[in-house]
C-alpha cells in the first residue's frame, strides 16, 4: 500500500476547504433572506392589534378551515352556516381559498393566534424574497440578486402589507416563482419548467384573483421569444388546456361569491373617472411612496441602461418580460375602478430586478454586485427601523373582558366598525368556544361590503329592537360609542342601550397608531334575567344576494 504524500493530503484539504467555501457562498443568500423575513415578523403586530379591517377576517378564515377539518361534520354546509352565525366575520368564499389552507396548518401547530396568522404571511414573504433572488440570478451575479431580493422586501408598501394578515404578499410569492419557472422554460426549453410555471401561477390565482393580469405579459414574452413556432409546440397547448380546466373552479367561486368585487372593479362611478388624467397618474404619483426613492431611482437608471443596450444579460425576451410585467400591470390596475397603492405591488418585482442588474454592470468586476447588495441591506434596514406598521389596540382586552364574565353558551351583541378584530380576538380564547357573537349591523342594516355603496335599514321601532335583543338572549352588548349615529336604526339601538333595560358595566378606549373613527366602546349588561333564547337566526347576505341561517348556540 502506498501512503498518500503530504502534498496530496494538503491538496485534498484545500479542495475540501474550497468546497465548503463554495457551499457557504451558495447558501448565504438564502440564510440572509430568511433572517430578513424574521426581522420583518418581529416588527409585525402580533397580539391581536390588527390595523386593516380585512386582516382579522383573513385570520378567521384560516381558523374556520382548521375547525372544519377538526370537526369533520357529516353536513359541512349546515356546520359552516352555524359557524358563521357564531363568528360572523368570515369571508372565506369571497376570496380564493389557498392561503387559508396554509394558515389552518399553522393554527393546528401554533394555536389560533395573530402570531400564527402573521407567521404564515411571513413564510410567503420569505418565499417572495427567495423567488426574487432566483429570478434575478438568471441574469445577475449572486450579490446583485440578493440585493434585488432585499430591495423588494424593503419596499415601504410591501413591508406594510407583508406585516398585516393580507393576501397580497402570498399571491406575489406564488407569482414570482411562477415567472421564474416560466423564464427557465424560455432559457432552457424544458417542459417540466413550463408545467411548474403553470402550477405556480394557478396557485397565485387561487390566492388572489387580481394576479390574472400576468397572463398578458407572459404571452407577449412567449411570442417575442418563440415567434410563430410556438403554435406548433404541443407542450404549450397541453399546458394551456390543463390550466384552463384548473381555473374553472376559481371562476365559479368568483362569479358566485365575488360578484360585489367584480362590480367594484367595473364601477364607472368611482372617485376618479376611469379615463381622467387623475386616474392614470394615480399610481405614478404614488410610486415614490410605494417603492421608495432609492429603488425607484435605480430602476429608472436600469430602464435607461436597458434601452441603451448596456445590460446584455437582459437583451431580448428578458427585457420584454420585465417591462411588460410592470407596464401591463400598471395598465390593468389603473383600468379597474378600485385603486389602492397595495394593488400595484404585484407589478413591481421587475423594478428591483432592473435596479440590481443595472448596478451589476458597474466595473471593476464584482463592485456592482456589492453595491446592489449594500443598497438592498440599507433599504430593508431603514424600513424595519423607521417604517413601523400601524396598529389598532384595545379589542383584545375587550374580548378578554367579555370572555371572563359571560355565562356558558353566552351570546354577545357587537355594534361597531371592526367586528373582525373583536370576533377573532374572541376566537383566540380556546377556553370560551361556547360564546356566539351577533352583529348589530347584520340585524338592523343591509350593507354590501361598505357603506358608500348604499345602506338599507330594517325600520324596526325602538321597542322592536329592545324585544329583538331580549328574544335573542343577549348576555352582554359591546357597542362602539357614536357608531354610525347618522342612521336611524343605530340611533334607536343607542337609545335602547341608554334606557332602563341596560346598565353600562365597562368602558374601553381604542388606541394605536392608525387614524380611525372607533375611539371607545361601552359594554352594557341587561337589567332583566336573560332566559329566552331564540334557537335559530337568519341573516341577509347582500354581498352575494342570499341568506345564511341555522342553529344558534
Amino acid at each position: 500500500m502506498v501512503s498518500p504524500s503530504a502534498a496530496d493530503v494538503g491538496w485534498r484539504g484545500i479542495k475540501s476547504a474550497n468546497g465548503w467555501l463554495r457551499l457557504v457562498r451558495q447558501l448565504a443568500p438564502y440564510v440572509a433572506i430568511v433572517i430578513a423575513g424574521g426581522a420583518l415578523l418581529a416588527t409585525s403586530p402580533l397580539g391581536g392589534d390588527f390595523a386593516w379591517s380585512d386582516a382579522p377576517r383573513h385570520a378567521l378564515n384560516g381558523a374556520f378551515l382548521k375547525d372544519l377539518i377538526a370537526a369533520m361534520p357529516r353536513h359541512p354546509m349546515v356546520w359552516a352556516e352555524s359557524y358563521y352565525l357564531q363568528y360572523p366575520s368570515l369571508s372565506i368564499l369571497f376570496y380564493p381559498p389557498l392561503f387559508y389552507v396554509f394558515e389552518a396548518a399553522a393554527f393546528a401547530v401554533l394555536g389560533v393566534t395573530q402570531f400564527a396568522a402573521q407567521a404564515t404571511v411571513m413564510l410567503f414573504y420569505t418565499l417572495l424574497g427567495l423567488g426574487t433572488y432566483r429570478l434575478t440570478r438568471l441574469w445577475a451575479s449572486r450579490p446583485a440578486a440578493l440585493g434585488a431580493a432585499l430591495m423588494l422586501m424593503g419596499m415601504p408598501e410591501l413591508a406594510l402589507w407583508g406585516r398585516q394578515v393580507m393576501l397580497d404578499v402570498p399571491a406575489m410569492a406564488w407569482l414570482v416563482w411562477g415567472v421564474y419557472a416560466f423564464a427557465r422554460f424560455l432559457k432552457f426549453d424544458r417542459g417540466r419548467d413550463l408545467a411548474w410555471a403553470a402550477g405556480l401561477l394557478l396557485a397565485a390565482l387561487y390566492t388572489k384573483y387580481n394576479v390574472a393580469f400576468i397572463v398578458a405579459p407572459l404571452l407577449l414574452t412567449l411570442l417575442v421569444a418563440r415567434g410563430p413556432e410556438l403554435l406548433r409546440d404541443r407542450r404549450l397547448w397541453r399546458t394551456a388546456v390543463a390550466a384552463a380546466i384548473a381555473v374553472l373552479p376559481a371562476i365559479g367561486l368568483l362569479l358566485t361569491f365575488g360578484s360585489a368585487n367584480l362590480q367594484s372593479a367595473a364601477d364607472l362611478s368611482g372617485e376618479l373617472p376611469r379615463w381622467s388624467f387623475a386616474a392614470w397618474s394615480f399610481y405614478p404619483d404614488l410610486l415614490p411612496r410605494i417603492v421608495g426613492w432609492p429603488v425607484l431611482g435605480l430602476a429608472v437608471v436600469g430602464l435607461v441602461a436597458l434601452m441603451a443596450g448596456r445590460i446584455p444579460t437582459l437583451k431580448g425576451w428578458p427585457a420584454w418580460l420585465l417591462i411588460g410585467w410592470t407596464v401591463i400591470g400598471y395598465l390593468f390596475f389603473t383600468a379597474i375602478a378600485v385603486r389602492e397603492p397595495r394593488h400595484l405591488m404585484t407589478a413591481l418585482p421587475p423594478l428591483a430586478v432592473l435596479a440590481a442588474c443595472a448596478l451589476d454592470q458597474l466595473r471593476p468586476r464584482r463592485v456592482g454586485g456589492a453595491v446592489a447588495l449594500a443598497i438592498g441591506v440599507g433599504v430593508l434596514a431603514w424600513t424595519v427601523a423607521y417604517d413601523p406598521v400601524p396598529t389598532v389596540t384595545g379589542y383584545k382586552p375587550m374580548a378578554d373582558y367579555v370572555a371572563d364574565r359571560v355565562p356558558a353558551n353566552a351570546r354577545v351583541l357587537f355594534s361597531g366598525y371592526r367586528d373582525g378584530n373583536f370576533v377573532f380576538d374572541l376566537r383566540m380564547r380556546e377556553d370560551r368556544r361556547d360564546i356566539a357573537t351577533i352583529r348589530a349591523d347584520k340585524l338592523l342594516l343591509r350593507i354590501a361590503i361598505e357603506r358608500r355603496r348604499g345602506v338599507g335599514e330594517a325600520d324596526y321601532s325602538q321597542a322592536q329592537i329592545a324585544s329583538l335583543i331580549r328574544t335573542l338572549g343577549i348576555d352582554l352588548v359591546v357597542a362602539q360609542d357614536g357608531f354610525w349615529a347618522d342612521l336611524i336604526e343605530m340611533r334607536r339601538l343607542a337609545n335602547v342601550l341608554a334606557g332602563p333595560d341596560f346598565t353600562p358595566v365597562a368602558h374601553f378606549t381604542i388606541g394605536g397608531t392608525m387614524g380611525r373613527t372607533d375611539k371607545s366602546f361601552t359594554i352594557y349588561r341587561p337589567n332583566y334575567p336573560v332566559e329566552q333564547k331564540a334557537r335559530t337566526l337568519e341573516l341577509d347576505m347582500p354581498i352575494f344576494g342570499g341568506k345564511i341561517g341555522g342553529q344558534l348556540r
